[in-house]
């Protein structure tokens, strides 16, 4: 049966890329049958969300607000298609760009990119965010210049097995780890460094599979890094690394970086290849095989989403979505089947099936 699903794109509103900005939270509805994408309008106005997450029962949306005076905003989902702002707080870091929503519904952890710094935000019982309880600041740099200059916190994950926080820091070349206990006031201890990454790797996102082995997006190497997740130790140790796509390093910068639901493949989005890298990833997750790359029918794809068996992208510099249909079989996503213009897309989360 056809159903549409929801998605919530996060965008710049301040005109990062070509033509019209966007204004806000929008909202795309997926026909799960065909793969078409259809404007919904703006679900939320808001200031540059340029990195969403759900709550844990999909009721609450929120954005990160990518301004140099860096800013979360929470709202509820009414009626499974509307967004209704609960609050918006400082996270007293600059620029953040990324952002968990800790399952236990208590806390959010945003990352700043711009100062490097990590903000601990307690949740109200209506899911409100509150200021920052704590935050911690990345000291360091790299050796690219440009982009490496001091800390640059990208992401943020629970670790496998949940009693850690993992940091990816692109300035820096490293993954920074800090105990977490949900029950606290005081929720996050101090960070140690998990793991170095060879100078200028630039580090973005990570995904982390069953067996404990970590799989991290190299921005500026354009390669994919496999580490092994030490859980007793609260350390990961890299076991290898390969490109993120054969078409090549020069001019590539990889974004998100994704399993499939069983765990059996990983997908890259690759900036200026403009792909989607498809892995096999062996049974107990310490090795990949490049699989295939598959355009992605647009321009700079910097984030995607799962869903009902696409993969649906967010391609910054087109201004477009597009719906990739997967096979079911090799896990490998086929061409472009619809592509919908969308200001300045850069982030992609479905909503929760209704």
């Amino acid at each position: 049966m056809t159903r549409r699903r929801i998605l919530w794109i996060g965008s710049y509103t301040f005109g990062s890329g070509p033509g019209e900005s966007a204004a806000g939270v929008q909202r795309v509805r997926l026909d799960t049958g065909s793969g078409a994408l259809e404007d919904a309008g703006v679900a939320a106005e808001s200031g540059n969300p340029s990195f969403v997450a759900l709550s844990a029962d999909g009721g609450a949306v929120y954005a990160v607000n990518e301004l140099e005076a860096g800013r979360v905003s929470g709202f509820a989902v009414i009626g499974g298609q509307g967004l209704k702002e609960q609050g918006s707080v400082p996270t007293g870091g600059s620029s953040p760009c990324h952002l968990l929503v800790h399952p236990g519904g208590r806390h959010l952890v945003t990352a700043n990119y711009g100062d490097g710094s990590v903000s601990v935000h307690a949740l109200a019982a209506d899911g409100a965010p509150g200021e920052p309880v704590q935050r911690f600041t990345h000291t360091g740099s790299g050796p690219d210049t440009e982009r490496q200059e001091g800390p640059h916190a990208h992401s943020v994950y629970l670790a496998p097995g949940g009693g850690h926080l993992l940091v990816v820091d692109l300035g820096t070349d490293e993954l920074r780890c800090h105990p977490f206990d949900p029950a606290s006031p005081e929720p996050v201890g101090p960070g140690h460094i998990a793991a170095r990454f060879d100078p200028g790797t630039g580090p973005r996102h990570l995904a982390a599979h069953s067996s404990g082995h970590l799989y991290v997006a190299g921005e500026l190497d354009s390669r994919v890094h496999i580490l092994r997740w030490d859980a007793d130790t609260a350390r990961a140790e890299t076991v290898g690394s390969l490109p993120a796509t054969l078409s090549g390093n020069e001019g590539n910068y990889p974004a998100e970086i994704a399993l499939s639901p069983d765990g059996s493949r990983l997908y890259v989005a690759n900036r200026g290849a403009d792909t989607i890298a498809t892995f096999e990833v062996s049974a107990d997750g310490a090795r990949l095989r490049h699989l295939a790359d598959t355009p992605t029918g647009g321009a700079w794809p910097r984030h995607f989403a799962q869903v009902s068996g696409y993969i649906v992208v967010a391609n910054q510099n087109s201004s477009t979505l597009t719906s990739l249909p997967v096979d079911p079989v090799d896990g490998i996503p086929g061409e472009a089947r619809h592509s919908l213009d969308v200001p300045d897309p850069v982030c992609v989360r479905p909503a929760f099936a209704g």
